[in-house]
């Protein structure tokens, strides 16, 4: 098993927060959980906070409190706008949330964690601030993976520590290095450096190396093996370091939200599927007068009888996947069940995989 805790960033979107919400083995508390908040998430009347409030709730049960991140949220937009903040809204709605669902059961530590940039305002750190003296709990602070000095980092960081009251041992870092196709020289050997200069900060294991390889576009319906080279990259980092880094990556979807014109398209049923070292790409067309759903169970058909088919036992996703078949009974014929499938089972993976099949 890994020495340290993996962590998966997903986004705010129904079919991730379907994944969490339908975690349900032990190992997948092995796993953190960072949700990226988007404008789309509304305040109220919207159909995206129940489901992650739910899923916050079932990752709180596990003891394993959601990471929250704002990095892509307007500083406009409604949530953000909401009185007390942005995480101290969900931060209530959350707990009010346990209570209601698990009464005296409810657990009795904080239910999120925030995550804040390098850049934090001083008002957003008072803000986190208000958070901790509500309930006492860790921040992260996220980082990018990008050449700026050391010295103005650390100084960075020792700042936010004291304008948030926050000691080492309750505060991690995440080196997000975006969208990884290939390792460059030199590319882990820095990432190492800053991350050996964060341990010394802040206590070893409190650096997570971020990183994905989820293309933007797809732009073939031919099935394909799709290296990971943020596995490779966390590797060579993570050998290199005297107190070693946690692994993190970007689950089944591209590192950047996608950009919507806000016009309907009929998707082409696809799904990205995580295995050793790989990423499985199984796609199909959808002619005029198709039905999405069918070519999905087209695509699950060929799935399940490729030798690196996890089982209808694995995670929950790979169940929904078997029962997506011609005989199992199911369709799915959205972009957020295949994502919810397909998250469901990468998150499986990289609980119970080691560094050496990761």
């Amino acid at each position: 098993m890994h020495p340290v805790r993996p962590l998966v960033a997903v986004k705010a979107k129904i079919g991730e927060l379907n994944a969490l919400s339908s975690l349900r083995s032990p190992q997948d508390t092995q796993v953190r959980v960072m949700v990226e908040l988007l404008d789309s998430v509304a305040p109220t009347g919207g159909r995206i906070l129940p489901v992650l409030v739910r899923a916050a709730v079932r990752a709180a049960s596990y003891g394993r409190p959601l990471w929250i991140d704002t990095t892509w949220l307007a500083a406009d937009s409604p949530l953000a706008q909401q009185p007390g903040g942005v995480f101290e809204f969900l931060d209530h709605a959350i707990e009010f949330a346990a209570q209601a669902e698990l009464g005296l059961f409810a657990p009795d530590f904080a239910y999120l964690i925030p995550v804040v940039s390098l850049d934090a305002s001083e008002y957003e750190l008072r803000r986190v601030r208000l958070l901790l003296e509500h309930q006492d709990r860790d921040i992260v602070i996220r980082l990018p993976h990008s050449g700026r000095p050391l010295h103005e980092v650390l100084g960075r960081i020792d700042s936010i520590m004291r304008s948030t009251g926050t000691q080492p041992g309750s505060i991690h870092t995440i080196l997000d290095a975006g969208f990884v196709e290939t390792v460059r020289p030199g590319q882990a050997t820095a990432a190492t450096e800053t991350a050996s200069a964060l341990s010394d900060l802040l206590g070893p294991a409190t650096t997570t190396l971020l990183a994905g390889s989820i293309p933007a576009q797809r732009t073939t319906y031919v099935t394909t093996e799709r290296d990971r080279p943020e596995v490779t990259f966390w590797n060579e980092a993570d050998h290199a370091s005297a107190n070693g880094v946690n692994y993190g990556d970007y689950g089944v979807t591209h590192p950047l939200p996608p950009r919507s014109d806000g016009n309907p398209r009929t998707p082409n049923p696809y799904l990205y599927y995580t295995v050793p070292g790989k990423s499985v790409l199984l796609r199909r067309k959808v002619e005029e007068g198709d039905d999405p759903a069918e070519r999905f169970t087209d695509l699950v058909e060929e799935l399940v009888e490729r030798s690196d088919f996890a089982g209808p036992g694995y995670s929950w996703g790979d169940d929904e996947l078997t029962r997506c078949r011609r005989t199992g009974g199911r369709t799915a014929g959205s972009v957020s069940r295949w994502v919810a499938m397909a998250t469901s089972h990468h998150i499986e993976h990289v609980a119970r995989r080691s560094a050496a099949d990761l």
